[in-house]
């Protein structure tokens, strides 16, 4: 078992490094954050700010933030070792391993490999509850379930689709190849050998992990403490807690080869396999937290992004939920790895581990922030979504609209507008105002999803026709899901 490297202040590293934290993490009103840095053989830690604003309590090396989607990355590093040690192979198709995993096509699933789910090759969308939104309670079955249901946008393996449900398959194959479930395996192989006892994952990070962060979004321009989210039906694809101090190990696993303190953790080959590119992404038009904007390539590897940084070569991966933000960043040319781990959601964190990286490769400064905003899609106020003309009648779109991957949406008169709900939703209640040409905007009730839509300007579109209408549009930045009224 290796010991975790005592992490000295990232003063030491560069005296501007604690600054830029100071002011990027200010400025996204963030209550904490646990900052990790390892260049060459050094660690070093910042605990910025509180565990929440609820307690008051600082935030320390110890302390636990779920990480979001920068938990891909621990599910194949997992595989990964299976893979080496023979026990499967990235090519096994996922029948072999998660026969209930279907996609639109029966004939097509045959053809999905682990491969292919842990790179984000299926060619399906994010849309619905299914990505992004299924009440806690749900099980990872439910989100595999939805899966069949979405149509895809492109071919298997034609280009690059982020896709949350083919991560959380390949936890379940991990899980299934060893007979022990997936946390098991991966403490046996990773964590344990690695020291990181203050990482877990899903609803037995509740239990596991004494030392917690809260959640936090940020709503009218205020910080507010929310509950905090634990779930099994995307563990996979996210809900990983780690704490600033095994962040330190994680960093030192991946550029290091997997040798870490004189051991072999994972074969370097193996774990390589991971930050090799499996298929073709596009800056400025895939996730811009993976993509920088002036990048001149992009991938995806397996459970990694893989690009580069103004000529450095960079395996990258950010992370959100509700209340919560994450970005992993690696150079392993450079021998330098950054974990930030922020207790609030919003892409106000996104340009700090880019600024604390092109501070430590000697880039020319620059505004972070300002940068990553230029590239962000302008969100059209309500005025100019109206179309010509007057809603219709709200009562003829009350009724029960559902869609079989993610249940039923239930909308009804609320004056001149509409009230809904999904029903399998997390907090998703919500009121909808007239915005002209059957085109509602959605105003959502709970604090989570008004700070998670507030770039956007979500909608409700019903389906054209002088009654009611048959179908509804449900659209919120990138996510969208057409439901059918119930007969």
């Amino acid at each position: 078992m290796s010991e975790q490297p005592a992490a000295r202040s990232l003063d030491f590293l560069d005296p501007r490094l604690k600054a830029l934290c100071t002011a990027y993490l200010q400025e996204a009103q963030t209550p904490g954050a646990s900052i990790s840095i390892v260049a060459g053989d050094r660690a070093y830690h910042l605990a910025y700010g509180v565990k929440s604003l609820r307690t008051g309590e600082p935030m320390t090396a110890a302390t636990a933030i779920n990480i979001g989607s920068c938990s891909k990355a621990f599910v194949s590093a997992a595989m990964a070792s299976l893979v080496a040690d023979k026990l499967a192979s990235w090519d096994d198709p996922v029948s072999k391993w998660v026969p209930e995993f279907q996609l639109y096509d029966a004939a097509l699933t045959q053809q999905v490999t682990l491969r292919d789910l842990s790179g984000n090759r299926l060619g399906i969308p994010r849309a619905g509850l299914v990505e992004f939104g299924f009440d806690p309670s749900q099980s990872a079955a439910a989100a595999l379930e939805g899966l069949r249901h979405t149509a895809p946008v492109c071919g298997l393996r034609e280009r690059h689709t982020y896709v949350n449900g083919g991560h959380t398959a390949v936890a379940l194959a991990v899980g299934r190849i060893t007979g022990k479930g997936f946390l098991p395996t991966l403490r046996e192989r990773i964590l344990d050998p690695l020291g990181m006892h203050a990482t877990s994952g899903g609803v037995a990070a509740r239990d596991e992990l004494p030392d917690q962060s809260g959640w936090h979004c940020l709503v009218d321009g205020r910080t507010q403490a929310i509950d905090t989210v634990y779930s099994d039906w995307y563990l996979g694809g996210g809900g990983m807690s780690v704490s600033g101090a095994d962040a330190l190990q994680w960093l030192r696993l991946h550029l290091n080869g997997g040798l870490v303190d004189g051991r072999q953790i994972l074969p370097r080959e193996a774990l390589l396999e991971t930050h090799t590119p499996q298929i073709v992404a596009w800056p400025r038009k895939d996730i811009i937290s993976l993509f920088h904007p002036g990048a001149h390539m992009a991938a995806y590897g397996l459970g990694w992004a893989v690009t580069e940084l103004e000529g450095h070569p960079l395996v990258i991966h950010s992370g959100g939920d509700f209340g919560i933000a994450a970005m992993t960043l690696l150079f392993p040319r450079d021998g330098i790895g950054i974990a930030c781990y922020c207790n609030s959601s919003g892409r106000g964190t996104v340009p700090l581990p880019y600024a604390l990286a092109a501070c430590l490769l000697g880039l020319k400064p620059r505004d972070w922030k300002a940068y990553f905003e230029a590239a962000m899609p302008a969100s059209a106020p309500a005025a100019a979504v109206a179309e010509s003309g007057r809603s219709a009648d709200p009562d003829i779109h009350a009724g029960r609209y559902s869609h079989p991957a993610d249940g039923e949406l239930v909308i009804e008169r609320n004056g001149d507008g509409l009230r809904g709900n999904f029903l399998r939703g997390y907090r998703m209640a919500f009121t909808a105002a007239p915005a002209g040409d059957r085109r509602f905007v959605i105003q959502f009730e709970s604090p989570e999803w008004r700070a998670l839509t507030a770039a956007e300007k979500p909608l409700l579109v019903f389906g054209a026709g002088d009654g009611a209408s048959a179908t509804v549009d449900w659209v919120v930045g990138s996510l969208s899901r057409r439901l059918t009224r119930d007969a």
